[in-house]
């Protein structure tokens, strides 16, 4: 009799046990594949692609991590094994074709960093956004097969013991080989596989995501992404903040401050009209598209070597924020409330309005957007006007002109600072009604052979620039542009054109950093028109304003330096390469620095980092 029951029951644990391996199985061969899949299809992404994809640092991640979570896994019950290997593998599903789409909107992979711009990104979306590669949606789709076979496949029944040992046995192994892997290869600024000095540098900052995802591989980018953003670490290895302080103390005790030049007070007392240009990049300033933004710039003080980097994916916030308060965010690790909450004695606004001026902002945008109206309260300014204050009625928010509504509020106050970010050169540039009114016009005005999205952006440069024209026109009717000073920048380089190759055509350079050269004016009706040369950036236009206003401040705890001292004169990228005029320093492709250049790379970086730390202490906080 027991022979015959062994008989039937032999088959059935035949069959257990080829369930439970095949589901595992799947599941493990699902998670790499779906890396695999991700990196391959973007294999010239970054510099350090494609030799990265060859070298044994992100699979060691990518196999290591994908055997702990399906250890992980084994070790539950089988309907909580079910329950994981959906919950797991459809994440990582989504963060796959998360990757791949913010990549074709934006050029860069997805961060947990953008995550509070998001509510104010889906806004702007696009279908044509969603038009990847047609190996990206085969990918997800054996991704989410995967995932549901390996769900369908676990065995019901209990867990063996010996099975749930041999799991358990798998999982201080398996963090052993993510820790070895990272010692081994992204520490000490070993010269690893692809000839890149500064990996560790990479892997430390974290801050680049089209270089890290292939340096980590997708599991081991989000788990430090993670815990970047959202100061795992921090908390891990925190010993109070103390130490923190008395160094930002130290850094800014020992600062020079720029003095005094010719240049200083020139323009005090004088109005002040701060005009952030949303994607008004420099080949689209011309006599032709742009006649009225154009003829300022030539009677202006025009410096020709501008950069914007973008240090934050959201590019018009990124730019809002350092000419405002004259800081640099964290790249990672920030939140909403650092800016609505932390304390900003510096920013321009706080600094004009202790002079008595009016200060005012306004963009068509609402004021949740960005949670422009608590933060810039935050900064100084008495009101934030958003397109419905203004009374712009919704069919026209996407006109520039539609803003000369608010003149009256703009020009109150004497004297007056007022904060204006146009909006529409803003993206997506198909089908909206800005390309519907004037496309047929900038076709007609350009060779038959210009890329199309370079005649829808010309459409969109066309709109802003009859809202300026107004503008100026206005201010010189009433009176006012004597006494008003008229500052001029992008927010950014014209991405929505959705093709860097395109926009590095128009500026003839090969580099994406050098890509982010910028329009960066100041008119003065009794200042002659000069072309200044000298390499600025985003983080020079407050201290450079402060000393044009005369203002009490000695800019010492701003980032940038006024640009008529003798300071800086370099711009600083997202990952730590740099340019003054004359040398271009690639942290990511040059030989290791010497001399000069070396102290340039540790001067720029602390720069940042006392920025950074600045911000994440609230270090200004009375």
């Amino acid at each position: 009799m027991k022979e015959k029951i062994l008989r039937y029951i032999e088959p059935l644990r035949s069959r257990y046990r080829l369930r439970d391996c095949l589901s595992s199985g799947v599941f493990l061969c699902t998670l790499v594949g779906l890396d695999w899949w991700l990196r391959w299809i973007y294999l010239e992404v970054g510099i350090t692609t494609p030799a990265s994809y060859h070298s044994a640092a992100p699979w060691v991640f990518t196999i290591a991590w994908a055997l702990l979570l399906t250890a992980l896994v084994r070790l539950l019950p089988a309907r909580g094994q079910r329950a994981a290997i959906r919950v797991l593998g459809y994440l990582f599903c989504a963060l796959y074709i998360t990757h791949a789409l913010l990549h074709r909107a934006k050029g860069t992979f997805f961060s947990f960093s953008i995550l509070i711009f998001a509510a104010d990104g889906f806004k702007f979306l696009d279908p044509s956004y969603l038009q990847v590669r047609k190996l990206v949606w085969v990918g997800l789709l054996a991704g989410i097969l995967g995932v549901g076979l390996a769900a369908r496949l676990v065995p019901p029944g209990r867990r063996s013991v010996k099975g749930r040992l041999a799991a358990l046995a798998v999982v201080p192994l398996c963090v052993l080989a993510i820790n070895l892997n990272r010692m081994q290869n992204l520490s000490d600024r070993l010269a690893i596989h692809f000839n890149i000095h500064q990996a560790s540098l990479l892997y430390e900052d974290f801050s680049t995501p089209n270089e890290c995802l292939p340096l980590t591989g997708l599991y081991q980018y989000t788990f430090r992404d993670f815990c970047m953003t959202y100061g795992v670490y921090d908390l891990l290895s925190r010993v109070g903040n103390n130490d923190v302080i008395e160094e930002l103390d130290a850094w800014y005790a020992a600062k020079t401050p720029d003095p005094d030049n010719r240049w200083t007070g020139r323009f005090a007392g004088k109005n002040v009209l701060l005009v952030q240009l949303e994607a008004i990049d420099t080949w689209m300033i011309t006599e032709q598209f742009m006649p009225n933004l154009y003829r300022i710039q030539q009677e202006s003080l025009d410096f020709t070597q501008h950069y914007t980097p973008l240090y934050l994916d959201a590019g018009t916030f990124n730019t809002e924020m350092i000419v405002n308060t004259g800081l640099v965010s964290p790249f990672t690790g920030s939140t909403a409330s650092m800016y609505s909450r932390n304390a900003y004695p510096d920013a321009l606004a706080r600094l004009l309005t202790e002079e008595g001026y009016t200060a005012r902002s306004f963009h068509r945008s609402g004021g949740d957007v960005y949670n422009r109206a608590e933060i810039h309260e935050n900064w100084g300014y008495e009101h934030y006007y958003s397109g419905e204050e203004m009374g712009i009625p919704a069919g026209d928010l996407d006109f520039d002109t539609a803003l000369m509504g608010a003149y009256d509020a703009m020009t109150e106050g004497d004297p007056f600072l007022t904060f204006l970010i146009t909006y529409s050169a803003h993206g997506p540039y198909e089908g909206s009604a800005v390309s519907e009114r004037y496309l047929d016009f900038a076709a007609a005005r350009l060779p038959a052979d210009t890329p199309e999205m370079a005649v829808h952006a010309h459409a969109h440069a066309y709109e802003t620039d009859l809202f300026i024209g107004a503008l100026y026109d206005r201010l010189e009717a009433d009176g006012l542009l004597e006494d008003t000073v008229l500052v001029f920048y992008a927010d950014h380089y014209n991405y929505y054109t959705l093709d860097d190759g395109l926009v590095m055509a128009q500026k003839g350079v090969t580099d994406k950093n050098l890509m982010t050269r910028t329009p960066f004016f100041i008119y003065e009706a009794h200042t002659a028109p000069e072309k200044i040369g000298k390499a600025t950036s985003a983080v020079d236009i407050l201290p450079t304003l402060v000393n044009l206003l005369g203002l009490d401040n000695d800019g010492a705890h701003y980032v940038g330096n006024d640009i008529f001292s003798d300071g800086g004169g370099y711009a600083i990228f997202a990952d730590y390469s740099w340019y003054d005029g004359e040398t271009y320093w690639n942290s990511l492709g040059d030989a290791s620095p010497t001399g000069e250049i070396s102290a340039r790379n540790e001067e720029i970086k602390r720069r940042l980092q006392m920025s950074w730390n600045t911000l994440r202490t609230n270090y200004f906080r009375e």
